[in-house]
Parts: structure tokens; sequence; C-alpha cells
């Protein structure tokens, strides 16, 4: 039997994905575990997002497609009486009665933007109080993801973007330094740093980049790194996503946006330089949270660390995260 690792609070505020906005089309229903919750996902006729507790309020049947659960004319139809259900929660049908107006399904906030589908979690049932940035509103047109299933928590993982010693320590990164001072507005956090490291693709391991990126963190569940290769020329945007599933496993998104990429592939077209970079760099980055996977899954978490002078902004960070938990906060 696996022993808890961590006295964090499972599931910390904020928003989280749940899957790419184009992965979901209209009259398509998904269920998912999310923040130890059977939910389901779906898009009515004129395209609108509802996310939605899986249970019948009627007698409890679950919604999701496993059991018979469908979506049909845009509403959810539940498949055990045939009860009707528009994406505002509201019971609209119900066979041989008129629909009880006691009736609703319990929702999540949804957000559509930067071509994710992200729903928000408050465990005291607040609304949100912060929401995502559009930092791509030119599209994702290029974009390639993975999906891995870690034994991690969110607050772990997105540690890694101030802790600075790891990232030279388990990745091997050079001459590694911040550029501009961690900075913390609300629930933003951002940094910034140059470094060099080599590619760990294989075929590709005798090539080195130097790059300066900028960090940006939403909460625990969203992170967005700007790459900006100074040797290659390469301009990207990585997203590093943490979504809790059950309490102790998360759904980790590893992205890449292409937005531009030379030198090295000068000689390729345009359309294909917008291919392989990106998966390069995305089959790099899995590589590089494999390493992490590991310490992750059996760390234990030290509410009370003894830092050195090389942790930097860890302490910071710690205090950061202390907003996304409210009353529950870390032990």
């Amino acid at each position: 039997m696996e022993r808890p690792l961590r006295p964090l609070h499972p599931f910390p505020d904020g928003w989280y994905v749940l899957e790419l906005a184009s992965d979901l089309r209209k009259e398509q229903l998904i269920e998912k575990t999310w923040m130890g919750k059977e939910i389901v996902v779906w898009r009515d006729r004129d395209g609108a997002v509802c996310v939605a507790d899986a249970f019948c309020p009627h007698l409890g049947s679950h919604l999701g497609p496993s059991v018979g659960g469908m979506v049909r004319d845009g509403k959810l139809v539940c498949p055990f009486h045939g009860f009707e259900y528009d994406v505002s929660g509201k019971c609209v049908g119900a066979r041989d009665a008129p629909p009880p107006r006691s009736a609703r399904l319990k929702l999540y906030e949804v957000a559509e933007v930067n071509g994710y589908i992200f729903a928000y979690w408050d465990n005291a049932g607040r609304a949100p109080e912060w929401h995502i940035p559009d930092v791509c509103p030119d599209g994702w047109e290029g974009r390639v993801l993975k999906r891995l299933r870690l034994r991690a928590h969110p607050q772990t993982t997105t540690e890694n973007s101030v802790d600075l010693c790891h990232l030279a320590h388990v990745h091997g990164y050079r001459e590694l330094k911040q550029l501009k001072p961690t900075k913390i507005e609300g629930p933003f956090l951002s940094s910034s740093y140059e470094f060099r490291k080599g590619i760990l693709t294989p075929g590709l391991q005798r090539l080195e980049i130097w790059t300066a990126i900028d960090v940006g963190v939403w909460g625990l569940g969203i992170s967005t790194v700007e790459v900006h290769g100074l040797e290659p020329n390469i301009e990207v945007r990585l997203w590093i996503m943490a979504t809790p599933v059950d309490g102790d496993h998360i759904d980790y998104s590893l992205a890449v946006d292409p937005v531009d990429a030379s030198r090295w592939f000068r000689l390729l077209p345009v359309f294909i330089r917008q291919r392989v970079v990106p998966k390069v760099l995305l089959n790099d980055l899995v590589l590089e949270v494999g390493r992490d996977a590991e310490i992750w899954s059996r760390q234990l978490y030290q509410p009370k660390p003894v830092l050195s002078r090389a942790d930097g902004d860890l302490f910071r960070f710690r205090r950061y995260c202390d907003q996304f938990y409210g009353a529950e906060q870390a032990a």
C-alpha cells in the first residue's frame, strides 16, 4: 500500500485544463475524474461548453457515455429515465411528466481560452476571483500536445518554475542565471532566466541550445514558458499544466505552440519547420519531465523546509501558493 506523501490539500483552488478545445465537438459528451469527482463535459449545438457533476439529481444515475448518457438536440440525456438538461444545468425535459423545477445539475465555471477548455475549482464553492489571460489571440495552429498521468501534486510540479538548483542538478542546465526578479501579482507569478542545455532527443544529443525564457504561472494548474532562442533563433511557447485527478495523481499536459523557428531548419519550408521544431521540443520536454516524475512520485512534502542560499525564491513561492488553499492551508 502506498503511503501518503504530502500534507498539502490535494485540490488547490484555481483553473485547471480539461481538454483541447478542438477535441470537444458539438454534441459530444466525455466523462472524467477531476478533483476527486466524476464529471461530464459537453458542447451544445451552439458550441457552449458545460462541465457538471456526473450524477443525475433525479435518482443518481451516472450521466457519462460509458453507461449510456448522450447529448441529443444540444441537451444532456440521462440514460436511466431520460431526464434532459441544458448547459445552464436546468432540467428541461422528462418522460411522461413536466420536468421538476428543482432538478439541476451541479455546474463548474468554464473558460474556453488559448485553445483549451478550463474549469474552475474552489473548495468553498466560490465564484472565480480571477481569469485566465488570452496569451495567444492569433491562434494555435501547429500545437503539439502530450498528456501524462503522474503521481504528484500540482504545487510541487509548479515549484519547478523557481527551483533553479534542480534545473542545474537534475536537468543539466549550464550558465544558468536569472534575468529578472520573480514578480508576484495576485494569482500571477513571473520570472525570466537564461541558460545552455543539450538536446535529449535521440539523434540530436550533440546539439545544444542557448536560450532565454519568460515563465508565467497562473495558479497551480497553468504555466507558460516563452522561449526566446539565442542560439539557434527559435521562438516558441510551452504550456505545462497540472490537473488533479483523484487526490494522489495529476494529468500533466505538455504542449508546444510554434511561433518562429529558423537557422537550424532554414533550408526547410516554413510549414515543415513549424511541425518539426515543436515535436522535437515537446519530446525533450517529456524526457525532462520523466526525470522529475521519478522524484515527484516518492517526494515527501516538507512544510517547513531547511533551505540553503541556493534555493532562491522557494520561500516566496510557498507564500504565493497559500492563496490557493483558502481555509485549507498547507500544514
